[in-house]
């Protein structure tokens, strides 16, 4: 059955012009990839009259050429295929999208009475009134299944009132998978194949439970600073519904052209309008699957994007049928470049092309890095020369210490800022900022050695004081009293 869905989906794809690659989208993609410092990418635009345009740029960490058929995780844009399988079930009947989510998951609860209003909506939408700083999305070991995810926010408590306020939290998504994997009684990625990918024609594309899970023929993405890139693995963590789909620029186009209203009918017109509008409680930022944006002019820009450490993407869908996407294997800003790619296909001013807002901060940090590391090592070196000078006395002020305690305080500091109340959450911002982490190891370990060199300094200079005139008078004291 799931064959003969596939075949009928690929047929029901009008077929548009063939790849017509326009010398300005290859511009387009070699600017931003040398902007970005991007190893391997592709892009695709389909503008508003069906034709589309595919520009492939760079080699995988394999060494092999980007083509249309190269794999890419796309991270959090994976979380618009979890709302269309939703979707499908709500227009069979088999849940309300207003119904509260324990109907549908028996013994579903988080630390809040208030949980027991949450609405599968609210999951989609990002309004159940969790928050990303109260669900440890990055624990080690990560959740082993969508139900032991959804049995430990249990613990969790409510941030906001359900349905009043958008906090972008990927535990929704894995949630909604769970009422999924229950209502189909089968794992979320089998029944999103059968249902919304093979339907579409994409066969090469799989929704897997990790972020870091292999899948044949996904090379490594890359994680780097300023033009430097090295193939590393993905951070784990449990990525069900929310950012597990692995896929292909030729499949995703399949995606592009069923959201623009000119694919498979997966879904009524209905359906695929509610997912494009933003919901209640979401100031008019986000619908089912996708963040909506209000233009200058009053238009209506539908998109996401995705990120993990070491893959990049963006989509973006126009109100013309127009649509972009842009897949990578590193960091970066790909949404950008789809919105410029949506505006020229649309005949809009894209403006000028974007520059790596990362670049001045990670020269920053690279300079915070090389100093730290010339006070550090001078400390180091000249540490019998300073015990000598000092004759044993101490200053108030102590720059390894310093450097020390800075290193150990930028900890908490990330924390607060975005990397989340995990160690791994931590590590994934190093991960997409290196100079961050060898600032922090170099302030910590450059600091501690030069602590450690100017005690045992000390310890050496001690001995070999002289007996002031002071000590003699004690002794003497000392010694008639005895």
């Amino acid at each position: 059955m799931a064959v003969v869905l596939a075949a009928l989906g690929a047929l029901a794809l009008p077929a548009g012009a063939a790849d017509d690659r326009g010398p300005g989208v290859d511009d387009e993609v070699r600017g931003y990839a040398a902007e970005f410092a991007v190893p391997g990418m592709v892009a695709v635009v389909l503008g508003p009259e069906g034709r589309v345009t595919t520009a492939p740029h760079g080699r995988t960490s394999d060494g092999a050429p980007v083509t249309a058929d190269t794999r890419f995780r796309i991270a959090s844009m994976s979380k618009a295929f979890t709302a269309v399988a939703v979707l499908q079930l709500a227009e069979q009947g088999r849940l309300r999208l207003d119904q509260p989510v324990a109907e549908l998951l028996p013994g579903f609860a988080v630390a809040d009475p208030r949980g027991a209003s949450i609405t599968v909506r609210h999951l989609l939408s990002h309004t159940s009134g969790l928050a990303a700083a109260d669900v440890d999305e990055f624990a080690l070991p990560p959740a082993a299944s969508s139900s032991a995810l959804v049995e430990g926010l249990r613990e969790v408590p409510l941030a906001h009132d359900p349905g009043t306020t958008h906090e972008y939290v990927n535990a929704n998504y894995v949630v909604a998978a769970r009422i999924i994997e229950t209502l189909a009684d089968r794992p979320f990625g089998e029944y999103l194949r059968d249902a919304v990918l093979l339907p579409l024609g994409m066969r090469a594309t799989v929704a897997t439970d990790r972020c870091d899970a292999g899948v044949p023929g996904l090379p490594l993405g890359h994680a780097g600073a300023l033009g430097i890139q090295v193939p590393v693995p993905e951070i784990p963590a449990f990525c069900a519904g929310d950012g597990g789909v692995v896929t292909t620029a030729t499949d995703l186009t399949r995606w592009l052209r069923f959201q623009t209203g000119d694919g498979a009918p997966l879904l009524t017109q209905a359906s695929l309008r509610q997912a494009h509008t933003p919901a209640p409680g979401t100031d008019g930022r986000y619908g089912l699957g996708w963040s909506v944006r209000t233009t200058d002019d009053g238009g209506t820009r539908v998109l996401h994007g995705g990120a993990l450490t070491t893959w990049t993407s963006g989509i973006e869908l126009s109100t013309t049928g127009s649509g972009a996407f842009v897949l990578t294997d590193a960091a970066g800003a790909p949404g950008m470049l789809a919105a410029r790619m949506v505006a020229q296909a649309d005949g809009r001013d894209p403006g000028p092309p974007h520059t790596d807002p990362m670049r001045p901060v990670n020269l920053v940090l690279l300079g915070l890095v090389v100093l730290a590391a010339a006070l550090l090592t001078a400390a180091v070196l000249r540490a019998g020369r300073r015990a000598r000078a000092l004759g044993g006395r101490r200053r108030a002020f102590s720059l390894p210490a310093a450097a020390v305690v800075t290193g150990a305080l930028l900890l908490p500091v990330v924390w607060a800022v975005g990397a989340g109340p995990s160690w791994t959450g931590w590590l994934m911002l190093l991960w997409m900022v290196p100079p961050a982490g060898a600032l922090v190891l170099v302030l910590v370990a450059g600091g501690a050695a030069a602590l450690v060199a100017r005690s045992r300094a000390r310890r050496v200079q001690l001995p070999a004081r002289s007996p002031s005139a002071c000590d003699a008078s004690a002794a003497a004291v000392r010694s008639s009293a005895s």
